[in-house]
C-alpha cells in the first residue's frame, strides 16, 4: 500500500462508490474525491460543458466521454494522491484505466447484488442516461453487470459483498479491509 497511496471504490452505477467513499474518507482522515466531478472539467475544455456526467456523456458520446474519463484517472492516479476516489461504473471498461488502478491504487469492488442496483436507480433522482443504445438505464443494469462485473473483480485487491447494507456499515467494512491489508503487508 506505501507505493498505492490512493484508495478506489469501483462498482456498478448506485453501488454507492460516493456515500461510502465519503464515509470511509472521514473515517481515515482523508480528502474524497469523485472521478465525475474530474472529468467535467475536461469536458468544458473539450468543448462540452455540462452539469452532470451523464449530460456530459449525451453531449459528447461514449468514446469521447471515456477518454476523458481515462484522462481524469490518469491525472489523480500519477502522483499517487492519498485520497479516496469513488470512480465511475464504467471506468473499468478500458484495459489502461485497470492497469493505472493495479499500480497506483488499492482498489476495492463494492459488490451489489442487479436487483439492489435496480431499486437504487428508480429512487435516484439523479438523470443517468443508458449506456447500450436503448432507451432505459435500468433495463441495462443486468447486461452491463455480466459484462464489468469480471473486470471490477480482476482488478480489485478486495471485494466487498454489499448487499442492501447501510453505507455507514460499508465503509466500516472497507476500513477494516484496508486495516487488514495493512497489517499484512508491514
Amino acid at each position: 500500500m506505501t507505493t498505492r497511496s490512493t484508495l478506489a471504490l469501483v462498482g456498478a452505477r448506485c453501488s454507492g462508490k460516493s456515500s461510502v467513499g465519503r464515509k470511509v474518507a472521514e473515517r481515515l482522515g482523508r480528502p474524497w474525491m469523485d472521478l465525475d466531478e474530474e472529468v467535467l472539467p475536461l469536458g468544458r475544455r473539450a468543448g462540452f460543458p455540462a452539469a452532470t456526467t451523464g449530460e456530459l456523456l449525451t453531449k459528447a458520446g461514449i468514446a469521447l466521454f471515456r477518454e476523458l474519463e481515462a484522462a481524469a484517472l490518469r491525472r489523480v492516479l500519477e502522483p499517487s494522491l492519498r485520497v479516496v476516489l469513488a470512480t465511475g461504473g464504467g471506468v473499468v471498461e478500458r484495459e489502461d484505466n485497470r492497469v493505472w488502478l493495479a499500480r497506483s491504487a488499492f482498489t476495492v469492488f463494492l459488490s451489489v447484488p442487479v436487483e439492489v442496483l435496480k431499486a437504487r436507480l428508480r429512487a435516484d433522482p439523479t438523470p443517468r442516461p443508458p449506456l447500450l443504445g436503448g432507451g432505459d438505464a435500468e433495463a441495462e443494469l443486468s447486461e452491463l453487470l455480466a459484462r464489468r462485473e469480471p473486470l471490477y473483480r480482476g482488478c480489485a485487491d478486495v471485494v466487498i459483498e454489499c448487499g442492501d447494507a447501510p453505507a455507514d456499515e460499508v465503509a466500516e467494512r472497507v476500513v477494516a479491509a484496508l486495516s487488514e491489508e495493512l497489517r499484512r503487508s508491514a
